[in-house]
């Protein structure tokens, strides 16, 4: 109630405002029915990125514990304060670790380079084991936990619990064989808590072998964390990318496709951006997860230290019959079906001679296994165009400064012509397939991508990209989750929330019409009213965008006229601060998870003819229905 009578105060009368109100307010804004170009708005313009950097898979990942396999944490090579930033549990030595020697053993492990070894000496009988802190645990929620062990001397059950201070939750029990085998059981937790203890133990003397430990909710999604997935399918983000720079980077991390398919069991763990990565959250998944919220996958192939075949052989394994040597083994590995992968991207940000020189080689091998895959360059360049352009569907700038709005639309006017100059005969759009306000400044400046402000830079940049969809088809921003403040999704073991640029995208990507529409207005370009016009398909709803990051109220007479149906009702959505203290910063907390939000309401407007109040530091929807 009190958000709508904020909404409602918007349309004060004329006569009640103050003098630069009043000023202001004899600006019309027409919105026409001229469309503003030939093209129409892509929902793709709404992607999504993702990609192995520091905790952004594991976030999403259902998976409760940290090193399964226990190749051993280790901090990753950024930060946004180090005092407070988000560390992984490790495993540590519990029971009579005076009476244990515990190594991390090379000779033999499931996968990766070690498993953990734990050998309790002759003499006395005693209880070791190893543990881990941190865990998120529901009453009645069951967990498979499953793990692989062997040993020697052992003639005890090994036991598994979870538990707290003397509160045992949940609780099982193996008896290892002296090779290696795979234990499961079902735990089902009788109180909550977030930061229980999970135990692995065994009584000595002997020695255990432990690798490969999981503990995973009966109810993920695919192994997806089922909040998430709700999370992301309401943002309809209709394409996500997976790339970024541990792909093509050797100096960021191991990372090779070809480890994130097959029995996760036998996965061989791989580092990004120094931290050790979960193997469960494959390619495959990821292109699993892309399906269960309405999106494309968008796959980005190494470039550097690779070879045309390479990058084929990999659209072969999610595209090939199953009669191909790709194909087969996808289908060993449990998917006979393809995946039908249709966006495929060369590189990640490479550039150069050699790139320019090796690309269309690339293109060419790639689509010899697939004839239906949409190609992707990375940054565009006249040679990029001219060797490979024949081959090529999109051309892909990065854009990480998108507060200086002018800078970005030079650069999509650059490659626009850029296009038009080397490949004048076909129609190579341009996609976007990372962008954001910073895709750095590493430590606590980069907390401004949580922001109020943030989100408002990030709406008039789809503003832009409107104004530009004849060119622009796609754009991915960057980060999805977590992310040091860069995830327009923010988790910890048992929850989330959603920053205010989730908001803002969310907002765009289902209001949205098909059409950009022409605004006449004789306002100034930097009155501090940045919008964009839209047209559903159907020619009957017109919906305004209107960015104010302004730190004061702007009053415009906005005219519907053009469209007929004067008097009616009309829907208001308002993204800003409820708390409305003026400050650009502002942002979501797990504290205060819905202090930028937005705030829905509507007003009778007499005519096509009204005045409207944009509130600071705000994104407004105005929907108007007219007739087609």
């Amino acid at each position: 109630m009190l958000a709508t009578l904020g909404l409602l105060a918007c349309l004060c009368p004329v006569d009640a405002e103050p003098r630069h109100a009043r000023e202001a307010s004899e600006v019309a804004v027409k919105i026409t029915r001229t469309f503003l170009n030939p093209g129409e708005i892509n929902p793709m313009q709404y992607g999504q990125f993702m990609e192995y950097l520091c905790d952004l898979f594991p976030s999403m990942w259902a998976e409760k514990l940290y090193d399964g396999s226990f190749e051993g944490l280790s901090p990753y090579n950024v930060a946004f304060l180090k005092q407070t930033d988000f560390r992984e549990k490790p495993w540590y030595p519990s029971g009579a670790t005076n009476r244990a020697d515990y190594t991390l053993e090379a000779i033999n492990p499931v996968s990766g380079k070690v498993a953990q070894r734990i050998a309790a000496g002759p003499g006395a009988p005693c209880t070791v084991g190893i543990s881990q802190n941190g865990i998120a645990i529901q009453r009645g929620k069951a967990c498979d936990f499953s793990c692989y062990f062997r040993q020697t001397g052992l003639d005890q059950a090994v036991t598994v619990k979870l538990h707290q201070e003397g509160r045992v939750y949940a609780s099982c029990e193996f008896q290892p064989a002296e090779e290696w085998k795979k234990y499961r059981a079902r735990l089902v937790p009788a109180e909550t808590d977030n930061h229980a203890t999970l135990s692995i133990s065994f009584r000595g003397p002997a020695t255990l072998w432990i690798d490969n430990a999981s503990l995973m909710p009966e109810d993920t999604l695919g192994g997806w964390r089922p909040d998430v997935v709700a999370a992301v399918r309401d943002l309809k983000p209709a394409v996500i990318r997976y790339g970024g720079s541990t792909l093509d980077d050797a100096n960021l991390g191991d990372f090779e496709w070809q480890n994130t398919i097959g029995d996760p069991d036998k996965r061989r763990p791989f580092r990004a951006w120094g931290g050790l990565q979960p193997t469960g959250p494959g390619l495959g998944e990821f292109i699993d997860f892309c399906r269960q919220v309405g999106a494309e996958p968008l796959i980005c192939v190494r470039f550097s230290r690779r070879t045309p075949r390479d990058a084929a052989a990999q659209v072969e394994y999610f595209n090939g019959a199953i009669e191909t040597p790709m194909g087969a083994l996808r289908a060993k590995n449990g998917h006979p079906g393809p995946y039908r992968v249709k966006y495929w991207q060369v590189g990640n940000e490479r550039a150069g001679r050699d790139y320019e020189a090796r690309l269309a080689a690339f293109c060419k091998t790639m689509k010899e296994v697939d004839p239906g895959i949409k190609l992707f360059s990375s940054y565009p360049t006249p040679g990029v165009l001219q060797k490979a352009g024949q081959y090529l569907d999109y051309v892909c700038p990065h854009h990480y400064n998108i507060a200086n709005l002018a800078e970005a639309e030079n650069d999509l006017a650059r490659v626009h012509a850029m296009i038009r100059a080397h490949q004048p005969g076909r129609s190579i759009k341009i996609a976007v397939t990372e962008w954001n306000t910073t895709g750095g400044d590493w430590g606590p400046r980069r907390a401004r991508l949580w922001t109020l402000e943030n989100a408002l830079a990030c709406a008039r940049y789809h503003n832009l990209l409107h104004r530009h969809c004849d060119v622009v088809e796609i754009a991915n921003r960057s980060n999805l989750t977590n992310s040091f403040c860069s995830g327009i999704i923010q988790t910890d073991n048992h929850r989330l929330y959603k920053t205010p640029t989730y908001y803002a995208q969310q907002l765009y990507a289902s209001r949205a019409g098909s059409r950009p529409l022409q605004i006449e207005s004789d306002l100034a370009a930097n009155a501090g009213l940045d919008m964009s016009a839209t047209l559903s398909r159907d020619g009957t709803r017109v919906v305004v965008f209107a960015v104010n990051d302004s730190l004061r109220e702007l009053t415009r007479t906005m005219d519907f006229s053009d469209f007929g149906n004067p008097a009616q009702s009309v829907s208001v959505t308002t993204l800003t601060d409820q708390k409305h203290a003026g400050e650009p910063d502002a942002t979501n907390t797990f504290a205060d998870p819905e202090r930028v939000k937005p705030a829905s309401s509507s007003f009778k407007a007499a005519s096509a003819r009204f005045t409207y109040r944009f509130p600071p530091l705000s994104l407004t929807v105005l929907e108007w229905r007219g007739t087609p």
